[in-house]
């Protein structure tokens, strides 16, 4: 029985090498309870730890009345950066940093229970691979990965830019295909739904990728929603023609009881 204990322990000690997770507690180690010890201190409640394209981060329960802004606001080492804090929380949590919790589902709220607060803020979160050999002969080609949720602009198979979006609700599902940019409009108005969508590109009618609202899960009828400001960039940055795919892949995250809190 002892022989088997040992080899199990082996087993796992090379189990977390191979994550490149740190397998305990020690000098080397990044220490991240100080901020964990804040969000706790500011009244949040730590759900779950893990690590999300390299990432580490704490899940913590939105209260209602919430949002990205406030928290940042009400956490000490968060508001002593409040800008790159407020940026990196939402893009990783592919939210509009406004959008206040509520239990109405209003437009423009926070519709997500919990969010992930990034524990390194140096580090940027590797969503998608640098280059892609597949796409090298595309001067430019948009890859949307719904099951990610985000959207990646390669140029020449080299990766150039990276947005949050938001997908189609089950019930009006994004279709995974491939596709041309048939169409770009500044101003259009969708018809169908009477709504505004600034900065869109018709890639399949009746659907776009256009600016919209973010409120931190799929939340669209079908289309992929960018911030606008991102869907401003990604508009400037393609054309008429411009090949793309919609995917849908795992997040690349690993989940684990207050792992880093400790």
């Amino acid at each position: 029985m002892r022989r088997w204990v040992i080899i199990l322990l082996i087993c796992l000690a090379g189990f977390w090498c191979l994550l490149g997770l740190p397998g305990r507690a020690g000098a080397e180690d990044p220490d991240y309870s100080p901020l964990c010890q804040e969000l706790e201190q500011s009244g949040l409640e730590l759900l779950n730890s893990g690590l999300a394209y390299g990432v580490p981060y704490v899940e913590v329960k939105v209260p209602l009345g919430g949002s990205v802004t406030s928290i940042c606001k009400s956490v000490p080492s968060l508001r002593a950066d409040f800008n790159r804090c407020r940026d990196k929380i939402a893009f990783f949590n592919a939210l509009h940093p406004l959008y206040i919790k509520n239990n109405a589902g209003e437009a423009n709220s926070l519709e997500a229970d919990t969010l992930r607060i990034p524990l390194d803020r140096t580090l940027v979160p590797e969503i998608f691979p640098a280059a892609d050999d597949s796409l090298a002969p595309y001067d430019k080609f948009i890859l949307v990965d719904l099951g990610k949720g985000f959207l990646a602009l390669y140029a020449q198979g080299e990766l150039q830019r990276v947005f949050p979006i938001s997908g189609g609700t089950p019930e009006k599902a994004t279709p995974l295909m491939d596709f041309k940019i048939i169409k770009r409009d500044e101003e259009h108005w969708s018809n169908i739904y009477d709504t505004w969508m600034p900065w869109a590109l018709l890639i399949k009618r009746p659907y776009y990728i256009h600016g919209g609202a973010l409120p931190g899960r799929s939340d669209s009828a079908g289309c992929i929603r960018l911030f606008p400001h991102d869907a401003e960039e990604l508009y400037h940055l393609v054309e008429v023609g411009t090949p793309g795919r919609i995917i849908q892949t795992s997040q690349l995250e690993l989940t684990y009881p207050a792992f880093f809190c400790r």
